[in-house]
């Protein structure tokens, strides 16, 4: 996803204009969704640009990073109106204070190339002429508040900066009359060669296989096999289940798992085109079509079905259920706050399915019933804590949670409570299959992960991806490893 970042509303106007872009939510910058990527004011001055440049890379998943926006000249050879492409920047303030400052070479696109080369340099107060301006044209061309900064945190994140500006004024003694005079003009002229450089403008793209394995996060299915291979495991009495049944059962998971991501996606894709945390997704970013996107979910359950009908008549007759679970749980956040126990359900039904798939029948022992609660509660306050990061979209669009519902501290203690019920459930799970040493620090390991998720400091994405996901394998993993020592 292309970020476009300029200081002020009044430049971004005209760009607004021409690519139809609809405004996102405020948190904390004023932000606009256009196909393909994301266009944020940041305010005027170097704070705020360098915050709105971490936002749209780290909130939003912005891949590149386009500055754009107006600029004084400090070189003869420009006039307001010309457009320059930077090469370089340097940080003003340290000019004006001690004469030196070293120089940051920027990349340029050919897609821009028509542009003039120019040296910039950013500060914090404007420059209207006098000394300032004239220790700032021995190293620089043109003059802003905003390019530096942005160029240092795209760098600092690794991200692909390029800086567009058009040249408002001289930064002379009537800089700021012409600035207000030519600025509408200047940003009308700059939004318009933008627009068709980003027709030419292409990030790397990778082929269609990878993006629709990324469209369901094929990786993540993984970090459920063991819930599976447990509830396998317990109905074939703690034995091999049999290399036939972990196969199947290992496909089943993995169709019901695409087809639940791919419903997901497909039916949150206009709440995610509203939220800047999810723009970049591949519905909303363009990546993906919806055709492709019903098709990934037809694939999915079409393997599902297939490997519920080679593991048993019962386990057929069965298969719409979690189906039906999988293809509407998302539909849940529309009108209630308990929208985060769908999810927990959908993998819940995983050990289950699994277990009917090794005995061919219903029964369920206490030690399922307690893996089964485990998951189900695991999952359900892990997902109570990761809708944190949305809370301001979810206000905004209505979309119901428990942190919206209860606010952040409320939510805290719910997430808290059910986590503690999957605890009590792990060490329910572990007593009842034998109290082995190795299956006990498996849910020492459950435990000390799931309190981690509360670890303010970690990033919340951080804690529910890897941290949840090592809880919940280390809590599958206590009927696994029940006869080691």
């Amino acid at each position: 996803m292309i970020a476009l970042l300029v200081a002020t509303l009044d430049e971004a106007q005209p760009l607004l204009a021409l690519l139809k872009a609809e405004q996102q939510l405020n948190q904390p910058f004023p932000a606009y969704g256009y196909p393909g990527g994301l266009i944020v004011i940041s305010g005027m001055g170097p704070e705020f640009a360098a915050k709105a440049a971490d936002y749209a890379i780290r909130n939003c998943g912005a891949k590149t990073v386009i500055n754009f926006g107006i600029c004084g000249a400090l070189a003869g050879s420009l006039k307001p109106g010309d457009l320059c492409r930077v090469m370089t920047t340097i940080e003003g303030d340290v000019i004006l204070q001690s004469g030196n400052a070293p120089v940051s070479p920027l990349l340029t696109h050919e897609s821009w190339k028509h542009f003039a080369p120019a040296r910039l340099a950013s500060v914090t107060k404007p420059v209207f002429g006098g000394a300032p301006r004239q220790r700032l044209a021995t190293h620089a061309d043109i003059v802003d508040m905003e390019g530096h900064a942005v160029a240092q945190a795209a760098r600092r994140q690794g991200i692909p900066c390029y800086l567009l500006k058009g040249v408002s004024d001289l930064a002379d003694e009537s800089g700021r009359d012409h600035l207000m005079q030519n600025l509408t003009r200047v940003s009308e002229v700059l939004a318009q060669e933008v627009v068709k450089g980003l027709e030419r403008f292409s990030e790397p793209k990778s082929s269609l296989l990878v993006r629709m394995a990324n469209f369901v996060k094929v990786e993540h299915t993984i970090f459920s096999l063991p819930l599976l291979f447990s509830g396998a495991w317990i109905g074939a009495h703690y034995q091999w289940p049999g290399l036939q049944a972990l196969i199947l059962i290992t496909l089943a998971g993995l169709g019901a798992r695409t087809l639940g991501m791919a419903m997901n996606r497909i039916l949150d894709r206009r709440l995610d085109s509203l939220n800047p945390r999810t723009l970049a997704r591949d519905l909303p970013s363009g990546k993906l079509t919806p055709a492709q996107a019903w098709g990934v979910a037809a694939v999915g359950l079409g393997l599902y079905l297939l490997a519920c009908a080679a593991l048993g008549p019962v386990c057929l007759k069965l298969s719409p259920v979690p189906a039906l679970v999988l293809i509407s749980y998302s539909l849940l956040k529309r009108f209630t706050p308990l929208c985060h126990f769908g999810i927990g359900l959908s993998l819940a039904l995983g050990p289950l399915g699994a277990h009917v798939a090794v005995t061919g029948g219903t029964t369920a022992p206490p030690a399922l019933l307690l893996l089964t609660l485990f998951t189900f509660c695991w999952i359900s306050g892990s997902d109570i804590l990761y809708a944190f990061q949305d809370l301001a979209s979810d206000r905004e669009t209505g979309v119901h949670s428990i942190p919206v519902s209860f606010g952040p501290t409320g939510a805290r203690w719910i997430a808290a409570g059910v986590h503690l019920v999957a605890v009590a459930s792990a060490f329910g799970l572990w007593r009842i299959t034998g109290m082995g040493a190795v299956s006990g620090l498996a849910l020492v390991v459950t435990g000390l992960a799931l309190i981690t998720m509360y670890w303010e400091r970690l990033p919340l994405a951080f804690r529910f991806f890897p941290v949840s996901a090592v809880a919940g394998i280390a809590g599958a993993l206590i009927p696994l490893l029940k006869d080691m020592k």
